[in-house]
């Protein structure tokens, strides 16, 4: 049996691995691209060597100037291109640094919490056994549990007479003369009509019998309001019940443990989850800072592409053309060592072409598998699967199945749906006397309502099936 804790480690400790793995394949193709680039201008220097001893001073002088314009554009270009790179370089290990510094601390902060829940469970036997005989508690939970009872009932009255409202209102709001005396007030110190309007209105009120309907009407719309009022503030008086009940069981938890456990671990909870929000900020403006350099690495930036461009049409030109054919035909062995030069660094730049192809390829497939491990973590975190409650019936997550996510063999969608078949909520200790339906508990371990203090419960709303010592009012998870 996994914990969630430990399941959404691994996953995070494979995305990590996974992002230095990608991190050291861009570095490999930004010194490809560089080498590429370098070879490039050896091949315009072997060029501009062969002009010389091939052509009269004129031309070679020509050829000469133009190949060295092309290669200081070039330069000029990889020059502000690899200063932009440094920064970028500068910018991303600065927030890699201050992701681990966040990890750590985090990390420092799970054990912490994990020590004072872990305590808490082991003292819930003993928790319940003292507030069971308790006579003041006992009382306040009766009194909690009609308090919960009476806010769903009024609840249900409350939306049951809405819906009487909207069937019966029907006839009422279908008829354009009754919503037309209506909405102007007739009948009311609110209508303000003189003259002429007003006898028609009083002729139209005639016709329709309108006094009559606009007291029923004013009666059916009026009881779904008092309904509603009587519901919100049964349930504030649920809820300062439930708040009251929390409050022994917190404190009977409190005297068991010599210290506040519940607070600890909502405060240290709330840490947490700062964190957690902080590490989002980072991690997007990592995927931002590592989509540039992943666009550097792979020569895909304006200046690179400008620079190749100066070198390529330079390289590519007829008169060069020319002149590999010229001393090709001639026997002189010092024209055909350059020649020579040329074709071994042609060969070298091809070969260096294809690995920055391949290399480039495995990139994509790289950041598409980071891709889904970062989403199947962000369900984890959106859906609570890191807390202490949390377990996984299925072992293979965090090896066989998580192995073949970060290979890419499944998607994060197959291992998500994996997850959520394997995942449940375990039960701390007792027999839930003191944190009945988890009232009163941590939210890591069950519970609602947050910290200390806070009176929400049950995310404020009513709802039927669900139980508290047998009132079918539902305030979280049943144990």
């Amino acid at each position: 049996m996994l914990t969630g804790r430990q399941t959404l480690g691994t996953i995070e400790q494979s995305l990590a691995d996974l992002r230095r793995e990608e991190a050291e394949l861009s570095k490999r193709i930004e010194r490809s691209t560089r080498a590429l680039t370098d070879l490039q201008e050896r091949q315009s220097e072997a060029y501009r060597d062969l002009a010389r001893f091939r052509l009269d001073t004129d031309s070679a002088g020509t050829l000469n100037t133009r190949l060295d314009s092309a290669a200081r554009e070039a330069r000029r270009l990889l020059d502000k291109r690899n200063a932009d790179f440094k920064v970028l370089t500068d910018q991303l290990r600065q927030c890699e640094s201050e992701r681990a510094q966040l990890q750590k601390k985090r990390a420092g902060l799970d054990d912490t919490r994990d020590a004072a829940e872990n305590q808490m469970d082991e003292l819930m036997e003993a928790v319940d056994s003292r507030l069971e005989d308790d006579e003041a508690y006992q009382a306040q939970r009766h009194r909690t549990e009609a308090a919960l009872a009476t806010a769903e009932a009024a609840a249900t009255k409350a939306a049951t007479s809405e819906q009487d409202r909207l069937e019966k209102g029907k006839a009422y709001d279908a008829d354009p003369l009754f919503v037309y005396l209506w909405q102007c007030g007739y009948g009311t110190p609110d209508y303000k009509r003189r003259g002429l309007v007003r006898s028609l209105d009083r002729w139209v009120a005639g016709l329709i019998r309108f006094d009559d309907a606009r007291a029923n009407y004013a009666m059916l719309t009026s009881i779904p309001e008092r309904m509603a009022r009587h519901a919100q503030h049964c349930a504030e008086v649920a809820q300062e019940e439930q708040a009251k009940l929390a409050e022994f069981s917190r404190n009977a938890m409190t005297d068991a443990a010599g210290s506040d456990l519940v607070g600890t671990i909502e405060d240290l909870s709330g840490d947490i989850d700062q964190i957690d929000s902080d590490l989002d900020k980072l991690d997007r403006r990592i995927e931002t800072l590592s989509g540039a350099l992943t666009e550097f690495a792979s020569g895909e930036d304006t200046d690179f592409q400008k620079a190749e461009e100066h070198l390529s049409v330079s390289l590519q030109a007829d008169d060069l053309n020319d002149l590999w054919r010229a001393a090709l035909d001639t026997p002189s062995p010092d024209d055909e060592k350059i020649v020579q030069r040329i074709e071994d660094l042609s060969e070298r730049v091809e070969q260096i072409t294809r690995e920055i192809r391949q290399d480039r390829e495995l990139q994509r497939d790289i950041s598409r598998r980071r891709a889904e491990l970062a989403d199947v973590i962000k369900r984890f975190r959106s859906r609570g699967y890191g807390s202490w409650e949390s377990t996984f019936s299925d072992d293979r997550l965090t090896t066989v199945l998580l192995g073949e996510l970060v290979k890419g063999a499944i998607t994060g969608a197959e291992y998500w749906s994996r997850a959520e078949r394997a995942h449940k909520r375990r039960k701390p200790r007792g027999r839930q006397v003191a944190f009945p339906g988890g009232s009163g508990l941590p939210k890591s371990m069950g519970g609602f309502g947050g910290s200390r203090g806070n009176k929400t419960f049950g995310g404020g709303g009513f709802k039927s099936g669900g139980s508290f010592g047998g009132g079918g009012f539902k305030t979280g998870d049943s144990f």
